[in-house]
Parts: structure tokens; sequence; C-alpha cells
């Protein structure tokens, strides 16, 4: 039962991770169409886009907290590991299940009161300035990062408590004789991170 639960989760980050690549490429991409076009009208017709500064600003906080969930997947936050990495395996072990299970509680945390700030702007309807848009909409989306960000310390936390030999140092990411190894998206193959690297920079 424990295990099919778990392969449910499993395939649900999956998906995420999709939807997650997919967000993240395309309003990359939108963010510095609109950058050029507000560069632009500035530049040549002397009359900026109105509305460039707060949609960047959107986009920008939009990929800084859906982001965080993908570098959690793949172990990308800065950490200091000089004094882990020295210990003995069963007390770093012992140190990212602490660690994993705390960060799940906090994000948890932080994603209740990003809801709890969206309700609060529904109910006083507030709007942005020059798009004039629901607030809740874009505080929920930030709030569905948060969410899915305390998604992945939870598999890291699950993976590291019914696991031995490895470590998980990402929901995705294990360490194998002090090399980090990428979780492929199908949940089959393990492959070296400096090789994952490479290959998404490649793309």
């Amino acid at each position: 039962m424990e295990m099919e639960v778990q392969d449910m989760i499993e395939k649900l980050n999956n998906i995420l991770l999709r939807i997650e690549d997919f967000l993240l490429s395309y309003i990359t991409v939108a963010m510095a169409i609109l950058l050029i076009a507000n560069v632009f009208f500035r530049s040549i017709l002397n009359s900026s886009l109105s509305f460039a500064e707060e949609l960047g600003g959107f986009f920008l906080v939009t990929v800084t907290f859906w982001g965080i969930s993908t570098a959690a997947r793949f172990n990308n936050h800065i950490n200091m590991n000089a004094i882990i990495d020295n210990m003995p395996f069963k007390i770093r072990k012992i140190m990212m299940i602490i660690i994993s299970f705390f960060t799940f509680m906090v994000t948890v945390y932080l994603g209740y009161l990003f809801v709890l700030y969206a309700l609060d702007s529904l109910k006083v309807s507030r709007i942005s300035t020059a798009l004039e848009i629901p607030m809740v909409i874009i505080i929920m989306i930030l709030a569905i990062g948060i969410i899915i960000t305390s998604l992945q310390y939870l598999l890291m936390f699950i993976k590291n408590i019914t696991t031995k030999d490895v470590i998980y140092v990402g929901s995705q990411t294990k360490t194998e004789n002090g090399i980090d190894m990428i979780f492929e998206a199908d949940f089959k193959e393990y492959q070296p991170k400096s090789e994952e690297t490479e290959g998404r920079s490649d793309v």
C-alpha cells in the first residue's frame, strides 16, 4: 500500500516536472521578449509600454517561486556541504532526514500563509495597478510554486527513511560514492549530475 502511494506521488511529480519545465521555459522567453520590446518602444518610439514593468515583475516572481521546486528536485540550491560531506554515512543520512522534514514543514506553512493572503486579496477585490487583473491569481500562482516545493521535500524525506544504502539530496537526486546522481523523469535511469547539467545547457 505504501509503495502504491509513493508510486502515485512519483507519477504526479513527474507530471509537475513537465509543467514546470514548460512554464519556466516559455515565461523566461516571454520575459526576454517583453524587455526587448519595451527597450525598443522607449528608444525608438519614445513611449514605453505601460504594463511592461508590472508584467515583467509578475513573470520574474513566477519563475523564481516555481524555480525553487525545480532546484529542490536536483539539489541545485546553494548549500554548505564542507562539514556534512565529511561526516559518517549514518550521520549524513540522519541530517538529510531532519533537513528535508524541517524544510517540508516550513514550505507547507509558507504555502498556507500565501493561501490566506490570496483569500484576503479576494475579499477586498485587490487588483494590479497597470494590468488591473485580480491579485489573487498572481498570489495563487506563487502559492502553488511553494506547495510543489513542499512536495519535493516530502518526497526527499520519504525516500531517505525508506532506503538504507543511499542518501537523497533532492527529490530526484541521490548521492552515490560522493557523486550526485540525477533521477531521470521516467524514474528508470540515473545519470551523473554533471552530464545532466551539460545536457540541459546544450538545449
